[in-house]
């Protein structure tokens, strides 16, 4: 055999020995990473569920029937400590049925009786009674003043009132002089601001008659 051929089959030797090394590394070596990769997943997935359930997401909490109870009480006391509040004040001092008596206890130019007529049976006057004469806003300023009422009947004295005052079938609220000169008039179902304009001002303008 010539060193030429001798050559040529050494050469073909090592290129399939080269070969089947790359071989086995590849058949030997290859699956058993892919085995510990698929290993290293599995592995995992129960860690990771073993966390979801350590970990549960909180259940939404609704309002217990306990806070709503509270809540109600606290809303009732507001209310009340409001209506308390806006009907107390100081009571109203009344001279009743006696104008000459009220115009009587002015000693000063700057005093004044307010005057409240009206008929008993009138239910507009029954809603200024609730409304009106049970309000702080109406209480405070009528502390200034000499307070009196007046119920009209079918009497001459109820006649001469509703003749002098012009009195229309409705209630009546007068601010007067000593001399029974009338300062300030409205009537009827008043509301809040229409009292304020036609009875709290007056009053605030008038000389307090003192306690």
């Amino acid at each position: 055999m010539s060193d030429a051929r001798r050559f040529r089959v050494r050469r073909a030797r090592m290129v399939l020995s080269v070969y089947g090394v790359t071989l086995r590394c590849y058949s030997g070596c290859t699956p058993s990473r892919t085995r510990r990769a698929q290993e290293s997943r599995m592995s995992e997935k129960p860690l990771t569920d073993s966390v979801a359930q350590a970990e549960p997401l909180p259940p939404r909490k609704g309002v217990s029937a306990r806070a709503v109870v509270v809540f109600l009480v606290l809303l009732a006391a507001l209310l009340v400590i409001n209506q308390l509040a806006a009907t107390s004040g100081p009571p109203i001092r009344w001279i009743e049925n006696d104008l000459d008596a009220a115009l009587a206890r002015l000693t000063d130019p700057g005093h004044r009786v307010f005057l409240y007529l009206y008929e008993p049976n009138d239910p507009v006057h029954a809603r200024n009674e609730r409304e009106v004469f049970r309000q702080r806003w109406a209480r405070t300023p009528l502390t200034r003043v000499v307070c009196c009422r007046v119920a009209l009947g079918s009497d001459a004295a109820s006649n001469r009132l509703r003749l002098e005052f012009n009195y229309q079938g409705k209630p009546l609220f007068l601010i007067l002089t000593k001399s029974r000169v009338v300062t300030s008039r409205t009537e009827g179902a008043v509301t809040e601001k229409e009292f304020y304009t036609y009875v709290t001002e007056p009053a605030n303008r008038a000389r307090s008659i003192g306690p």
